[in-house]
């Protein structure tokens, strides 16, 4: 008996001990959870001008097909940007995004992975090309290295290499609730565009709306991954913030039982040594 009440100890010990560290975890993905979202309510402004003046360039030359960005190319391969994590415990945030592009992506289809546990999703599984360049896009957040991935992708449509881009990304509902999501980006979905209120019909672009509209374009690309991307870490953070919550819920229950145990097995002991003694004064 004595032996199992010293393991019971050590067992206590351990769990007290974990307990600290995923308390600890808890704390760090609640702080870097409301940093992302702060991060994701100043990029609003931007991405919703920039989403403006596409739109009254579009609904001002309604016969608007010739840019690049909207017309259709027939090619089979397409392009997939999936954004995952660098980190574990975040329960089943990449499993989740790994459930998503299960059944999409080709084995020739290019795939561009931010994130290492993506990257080595796609290193394992995936026969088609694989840049990783922007794996850690993830956890830098850098504006100017999207800027380059969207340069890079968008440089395969315009050549007529791929057939459409396409990002994988996580949406954040709120801090329970996130799920994954598939959104094209190339060709441009112009009805995207429809619902949006237009303040200046007769604006008049120079040099022509198309040249603007070409240089317009993948600012509008660059402001959309870029709040894909951070909103997809904002799941992330959310996600491992309630596993690290539960981790530390399951952790105390855990103690809680361990103690019963324990106070049952001291009181166990003390009952056998209290019978011996009574056994052994009887005997006398």
């Amino acid at each position: 008996m004595p032996g199992s009440m010293q393991e019971i100890k050590r067992r206590i010990k351990s769990v007290e001990s974990t307990k600290k560290i995923t308390k600890a975890m808890e704390l760090v993905a609640t702080s870097k959870l409301r940093k992302t979202r702060n991060q994701l309510d100043e990029l609003k402004p931007y991405y919703q001008g920039v989403r403006q003046t596409c739109a009254e360039i579009l609904a001002s030359n309604k016969g608007l097909k010739d840019s690049a960005y909207l017309i259709e190319n027939k090619e089979e391969k397409d392009v997939y940007i999936v954004i995952s994590s660098s980190l574990g415990l975040c329960g089943g945030y990449n499993a989740n995004v790994f459930k998503e592009i299960s059944h999409q992506i080709k084995d020739n289809d290019y795939v561009y992975p931010i994130g290492s546990k993506g990257m080595n999703y796609f290193r394992r599984t995936h026969q088609g090309p694989i840049n990783t360049d922007f794996a850690s896009l993830n956890s830098t957040l850098a504006f100017d290295e999207v800027t380059k991935l969207v340069k890079s992708v968008t440089d395969l449509y315009i050549n007529k290499e791929v057939g459409s881009i396409k990002i994988i990304y996580t949406e954040f509902v709120n801090n329970l609730t996130f799920k994954p999501r598939t959104v094209t980006l190339l060709p441009i979905d112009t009805n995207e565009f429809e619902n949006i209120e237009i303040t200046n019909k007769f604006t008049v672009f120079e040099p022509s709306p198309e040249e603007v509209l070409d240089s317009l374009i993948p600012m509008y690309l660059q402001a959309v991954v870029y709040g894909y991307l951070v909103e997809s870490v904002t799941s992330e953070n959310a996600s491992r913030r309630t596993s690290m919550e539960n981790a530390t819920d399951n952790a105390e229950e855990l103690t809680e039982q361990l103690l019963l145990k324990y106070n049952q097995a001291r009181q166990t002991a003390i009952t056998n040594e209290v019978s011996e003694i009574v056994a052994g004064a009887n005997a006398q």
